[in-house]
């Protein structure tokens, strides 16, 4: 079995995802081609999955290239974990948009931020798809990048290759109110229905009892900002979840999101703002270029002291679902994940074929969502309009078109000022050019 992981050279992600890989029996023995068009971060990254194979014992053979259909061909699993431009095309992003009075948390799913590095995603990934039909066109395209919707969506918009996402806020919305309530994160459980970045929760039950009366009781103990004043004691420390904005939304609009609060800001107008202290009110912490530029130099360190052997790792299991997922297609264990995947059903009252996140059965027969039917009516209400405006992302970045890019920024919850949105459109296109489809 074959592996090929495009964007292999990933200080922040290869390595975890490769030590997911070599600790799952069901792929053992199997090739990973790692490839990267950055020759040293390949370079770099092929030394730590040596060595992370090695000390593990694994049968995982791991090689390198710079030729991306050489890495592709006969696969019967492509990664997809890219960022094109890297942080000097994401500056882009933050900044053209905040002289427009837009304040971004993340700025890589919705709002101007997605938007841009959608229409600098999308017609790579639908390229490589492209590809895949010809040079393992039996394989899954699983991706990591975001935005994570638009691009699946193209994808299976405009190829016969079959496309997932997988994300790992859920999990990490489990094990931080297993945290905060003191309970093994084994005892919460729910169903997911949404969107990537804002899913729902269904029927959420905690230690056997209803979720959210669970939560309600927390939130009179302690305050829906009891945590907002956790201080910054390192880099890391920005993107740690300090639950206001999904406990305010809990109290409003009775439902239960499952991401971190710095992506489901982003969703609402009020959460980013002034009057919000641009999120700090809410304990959302807004993740400058620097921030990333400086996490990013302190993981290079951290491999290439491993690598070294001046800083020895204990290798374990993630939350990440990309391993168990290949596992369970290929023949291994089966299980349930949650999945971004083409809305065939499972949520009846949004259209049919949009991408939406979701449980699903993973075994050897392929990916089978549930179906959940409806989503509540003040879940709708937030949910179609970015559903609508993904379609706006995929169809521009699709035909070239401006229209629909300039349609979903226009009507995005964040813009302050509609007047301006055609001049940071077009400062946003031409600051991405080179990245574009002609």
């Amino acid at each position: 079995m074959k592996i090929a992981f495009i964007g292999g050279g990933s200080v922040q992600w290869t390595a975890k995802l490769v030590a997911d890989m070599v600790l799952t029996p069901a792929l053992n023995g199997a090739e990973l081609v790692l490839h990267d068009i950055d020759a040293d971060a390949l370079n770099l990254l092929t030394r730590v999955c040596e060595k992370i194979i090695q000390e593990t014992g694994s049968q995982i053979q791991v090689k390198s290239t710079l030729d991306r259909r050489e890495a592709l061909r006969g696969a019967k699993f492509v990664i997809l974990c890219v960022a094109i431009g890297r942080l000097e095309a994401m500056r882009y992003d933050l900044e053209i948009p905040l002289k427009y009075g837009i304040h971004q948390a993340v700025g890589d799913t919705v709002g101007a931020g997605g938007l841009a590095r959608g229409l600098r995603h999308i017609p790579f990934a639908v390229q490589v798809a492209h590809e895949m039909e010809s040079l393992c066109p039996e394989a899954w395209l699983l991706n990591l990048t975001n935005p994570m919707t638009t691009i699946t969506r193209a994808v299976n918009r405009a190829s016969s290759i079959p496309c997932i996402g997988l994300c790992h806020e859920v999990s990490g919305v489990r094990r931080r109110f297993s945290e905060i309530l003191n309970l093994p994160h084994t005892e919460i459980s729910f169903s997911v229905l949404g969107i990537n970045h804002l899913p729902i929760l269904l029927n959420p039950t905690i230690g056997g009892r209803d979720g959210k009366t669970v939560l309600r009781e927390w939130i009179n103990e302690n305050g829906l900002f009891s945590l907002t004043d956790e201080r910054l004691n390192t880099i890391r420390d920005i993107f740690h979840d300090r639950l206001a904005v999904k406990l305010t939304l809990l109290e409003n609009l009775d439902l239960l999101f499952g991401a971190g609060d710095r992506h489901v800001a982003e969703f609402f107008a009020g959460f980013l703002n002034e009057p919000a202290q641009l999120g700090e009110k809410y304990g959302v912490i807004l993740t400058t270029i620097n921030h990333r530029a400086e996490l990013m130099a302190q993981r290079r360190a951290a491999l290439e002291a491993y690598v070294a052997g001046t800083a020895p790792q204990a290798w374990t299991l993630s939350d990440e679902q990309l391993a168990p997922v290949m596992a369970a297609l290929s023949g291994g264990d089966a299980g349930e994940f949650v999945i971004n995947i083409p809305n065939r059903g499972q949520i009846n009252n949004l259209p049919n074929e949009v991408v939406v996140e979701c449980s699903a059965s993973v075994d050897s027969r392929g990916v089978h969502p549930h179906a959940l039917g409806a989503i509540p009516a003040a879940a709708r209400a937030v949910i179609t309009g970015h559903v609508s405006r993904q379609e706006l992302i995929v169809e521009s970045a699709l035909t070239g078109k401006r229209e629909p890019a300039l349609a979903a920024l226009a009507t995005d919850p964040l813009v302050t000022a509609p007047s301006t949105v055609g001049q940071m459109l077009d400062e946003m296109l031409e600051a991405n050019t080179w990245f574009l489809k002609e």
